[in-house]
């Protein structure tokens, strides 16, 4: 397992910024900002969001598949139930921020679905640098202590495991 992914991750304020504004030096993509609780649950749950975070998925699987088969055949499975198990905490810490603000359980989802992508990611990027990365960048929101929650333009299903197009979209942030 990846001790510097789990440092960062049990070092993040969760949620302590949240409707916030903030700045990255050198953040690869455009934020807007999104205002209210609801807004987020809105962008949360919307089918572009959906689509977003599955063809960033997609496109690492894809790559793992073409680049890194033995890294990656009958061995993505393990690590993910690796990961899972060690952000058990961040579930509880989303659980309860959930709970706090009465929101949906798709916060909760979402959440561990973004944090276990960036922990993928990271987990393979140590074995191929070359891997399309996405979910990283929403983990350096979440280290902020605000929330991605949305995207504003449409991303490209393609199946080549390239990266997506950062360029072409805005990244909704609470």
């Amino acid at each position: 397992m990846d001790n510097q992914f789990y440092e960062k991750v049990n070092g993040i304020k969760w949620f302590s910024n949240c409707g916030n504004v903030f700045t990255i030096e050198g953040f690869p993509i455009k934020i807007q900002f999104v205002t209210s609780i609801d807004e987020m649950m809105k962008n949360l749950s919307s089918q572009n969001w959906e689509n977003v975070t599955l063809e960033a998925q997609n496109r690492l699987t894809a790559f793992l598949h073409e680049n890194e088969n033995n890294n990656y055949s009958g061995v993505w499975n393990r690590v993910t139930e690796e990961h899972k198990s060690n952000l058990i905490a961040v579930t509880k810490i989303a659980k309860k921020y959930a709970d706090e603000m009465k929101l949906d359980k798709i916060f909760v989802d979402y959440i561990n679905w973004n944090v276990l992508g960036a922990a993928m990611e990271s987990h393979y990027i140590n074995i191929n640098e070359g891997i399309p990365i996405f979910f990283k960048y929403l983990l350096d929101i979440y280290v902020q202590g605000n929330v991605p929650c949305g995207w504003k333009g449409k991303v490209k299903e393609i199946l080549d495991g390239t990266p997506i197009d950062l360029s072409v979209g805005t990244l909704l942030v609470y």
